[in-house]
């Protein structure tokens, strides 16, 4: 998670064309090393300041990215469905703390409430752990909110936790903020969205996708030893089920809209063309569990209102700041406002980039502080992965060692490693496992003093069918790492075998 950093606001701000020009020189430069390929708009007191797009929309057929590019808002369609609900309150239709049961009567939870699916409260089983042993038997379909609804109902999974005394963040909640969309308002969740809030706030190329229709273009390196991007279409789906058969899903994803549009959305919602003003309040206010202490992520000011991120500074005068940001295999998404200095920044990435890290470093840029320090070298575990595919064990291994103390233009990264020692062991062809043996060893000789690594490397030796060596690892992780459970697990399994 990024370090949201504020800036010291008791300074003297530079002219805001001085501030904009520190942000075109550091996107350029975010652009320049494949950090950023998308496009940002950021407002100031009402007024757009600085709108640029960088890169290619369409690799393929060399299309630019611009304001006017659709793309798929992915987890920032969450803040729409929040909206949706809050203006179905306003009408009076609903209450905020109505259980779910008063809407939906075959609901399996009755003591869940709308706020409790708002503020990600719930305690419901996970979307994609729920779906998995279904996607699994049906590789064809893609699942539809009413389908995951009828086996939430049917299967009466326990919760994790009692609704309200934790938080989760979990595409489960709403997806059934969605449906109780539909049944309150008699129409159909598309048809709605597009009535009440795109129309109203003049969103004209802006829709709710279905699970019929294309998703936008998106682009990643699907594993750590390639370093092409390649089309999310192309890839596995079987290996990307939550964009593939979980991406028909609305309520908690699939607003695709641009950043024109977002521009409108974000001048409708600030004029109170949509909700009033005492409810944008409510929904930017921190959750507050059941035991009255206010929710905090970890040591951060960072808390969760109703569809919505809220988080202040730590210095005076103190500001508060409320975002969302989105991601989908290929994609990233991020609306970020600065509530006390009405700024506004809108940015999508389409290259699987950190949205928030960029969101952030504009937002100090703006605020009169520096940008975040984002590693701009590039990915020796990347390099190295290539060099063994293309030439073998001997050949990767020199070239590791060539670049490795070359630390102004490449840096080692022990997950970066382990992702390629992964990324080698998954594969189905059994030519890749020496690859996967030959990353983790080196990752442990790198990083002795994590367990991770001995873990890795003893999952790579077991399946390879070293069983001696890896329970050797497993024990090594252990002793390292003495809470991992899922390694004492494999450790006892191997050792009864053994016997």
């Amino acid at each position: 998670m990024v370090l949201l950093t504020i800036a010291s606001f008791g300074q003297q701000l530079a002219p805001v064309g001085q501030r904009v020009a520190k942000i075109d020189s550091f996107l350029t430069l975010m652009a320049h090393h494949k950090l950023f390929n998308g496009s940002i708009l950021v407002a100031e007191k009402g007024e757009i300041v600085y709108k640029k797009s960088f890169g290619y929309a369409d690799r393929g057929r060399r299309i630019n990215h611009s304001e006017n590019t659709p793309f798929n808002l992915a987890s920032l369609s969450k803040p729409f469905t929040s909206l949706a609900i809050l203006q179905l309150i306003q009408k009076g239709k609903l209450k905020l703390d109505d259980f779910v049961t008063s809407h939906l009567p075959d609901f399996s939870y009755k003591q869940i409430s709308i706020r409790h699916l708002l503020n990600q409260a719930s305690g419901l089983p996970g979307l994609e752990r729920s779906e998995r042993e279904y996607i699994k038997s049906h590789p064809g379909e893609i699942v539809a909110n009413e389908t995951v609804y009828s086996h939430l109902v049917e299967s009466r999974q326990p919760l994790s936790f009692i609704p309200g005394t934790q938080w989760n963040y979990n595409n489960m909640n709403y997806l059934i903020l969605a449906l109780i969309v539909e049944k309150v308002s008699g129409d159909d969740f598309a048809s709605y969205m597009k009535k009440n809030i795109f129309e109203v706030a003049g969103m004209k190329g802006t829709y709710i996708r279905s699970r019929e229709m294309p998703n936008t273009t998106r682009y990643n390196r699907p594993v750590m030893y390639e370093s092409e991007f390649r089309n999310v279409d192309s890839l596995d789906h079987n290996r990307y089920q939550t964009y593939y058969h979980l991406g028909g899903i609305t309520g908690s994803n699939n607003v695709v809209s641009t950043i024109q549009d977002l521009w409108s959305f974000d001048k409708a919602l600030s004029n109170g063309k949509l909700i009033s003003p005492e409810m944008m309040e409510m929904a930017f206010t921190p959750l507050t569990l059941s035991d009255g202490k206010a929710f905090r992520m970890g040591s951060s000011t960072r808390s969760y209102g109703l569809g919505w991120n809220v988080y202040n500074s730590k210095t005076e005068p103190v500001e508060k700041f409320v975002f969302h940001d989105g991601h989908i295999v290929g994609l990233s998404t991020a609306m970020h406002k600065n509530l006390t200095s009405d700024q506004t920044i809108l940015l999508y990435d389409n290259m699987d980039n950190n949205p928030i890290q960029l969101i952030i470093s504009v937002s100090n840029i703006m605020t009169g502080a520096a940008p975040l320090k984002i590693r701009q070298t590039r990915s020796l575990a990347r390099i190295y992965g290539e060099a063994l595919v293309s030439k073998g064990i001997d050949f990767g291994a020199a070239r590791f060692n060539e670049m490795k103390s070359d630390t102004l233009n490449y840096h080692v990264d022990e997950s970066e490693l382990n992702r390629l020692g992964y990324d080698f062991m998954n594969q189905p062809s059994d030519k890749f496992l020496p690859l996967s043996l030959e990353v983790f060893k080196l990752n442990t000789v790198i990083y002795p003093r994590s367990g991770n690594t001995y873990d890795s490397y003893a999952n790579a030796l077991e399946k390879a069918g070293k069983k001696e060596e890896a329970i050797l690892m497993y024990k090594k992780s252990i002793t390292l790492s003495p809470g991992n459970e899922d390694g004492k697990k494999a450790l006892m399994k191997l050792l009864e075998q053994k016997e």
